[in-house]
Order: C-alpha cells, then structure tokens, then sequence
C-alpha cells in the first residue's frame, strides 16, 4: 500500500503519521473505545451488536473486551449459513452490501470510523427517516 501511494498523484497523502491521525479523531474506534462508549450511552449486556467489516486486525482475540461486555456480537458470517454466504465470499463489494443492508434496517447505527459505509448508511437513514425542521 505504501508504495502504492507514490505511483499515483492523485492519491492525496503520501506519509501518513498515524499518531497525528489518532489525534484528530480520523482513526477507527477501537474495541477497548467502543466498549467504552456503548458501556456510557447506557447499552447492557444483552444488546445484540452487528459487526458491519471485513476481517477485524488482530480477529477474533482483539474483540474479546467488546465480547466480555457485549456477549452478543454477531457478523454476517456468523448469522448466515456458510452455504448461503458462499455465494458473496470472493465478491468484496457483495460482501460490504450485506453489511450495508443490515446496518440500514439496524435499530442504532453507530459508526466506529467515518469512511464512505458510514457516511452512505447515515445519509440513506437521513433519507429514510428525516428529522422535522425546528424553526
């Protein structure tokens, strides 16, 4: 990836300082953060959390404190049958809408980081579901 970056000159960062990133906020949310901030807005334990991703870096062992308080974390690949999920594996962008519909029709969409999914999900909600005009 990094290289990736100087072949093109659109590409709009060529060094990418993630401790300035994490700084200002641009980074995804940990587990460790997540928790914290699902455990203040008042969520309990027996609230059902969807995993809307890919593979999660460190998998399954870097969830285990979102898991210890929120046992009951669940992603496509564990709601779906393996043979119906098949069909969608080598298909990134199949996958992602998977995530995408069951983010849309969600009770609660909390992003954990602002990339295009969530900024698409927060506006077809918007769309969806508008808010009324204070005046």
């Amino acid at each position: 990836m990094y290289l990736f970056r100087y072949a093109y000159p659109w590409w709009r960062e060529k060094e990418i300082d993630s401790v300035a990133k994490r700084l200002q906020g641009l980074c995804p949310l940990t587990p460790e953060e997540t928790t914290l901030i699902l455990k203040a807005l008042g969520f309990d334990k027996d609230t059902v959390i969807y995993i809307a991703s890919g593979e999660i870096y460190g998998g399954e062992e870097r969830l285990s404190v979102l898991r210890a308080e929120f046992p009951n974390l669940v992603k496509k690949e564990t709601l779906l049958h393996p043979e119906d999920l098949h069909q969608f594996q080598n298909h990134s962008s199949q996958m992602a809408a998977l995530d995408y519909m069951v983010s849309l029709e969600s009770d609660i969409f909390i992003p954990t980081y602002n990339g295009n999914m969530a900024k698409v999900v927060e506006g077809h909600r918007r769309y969806i579901f508008p808010l009324p005009f204070l005046f």
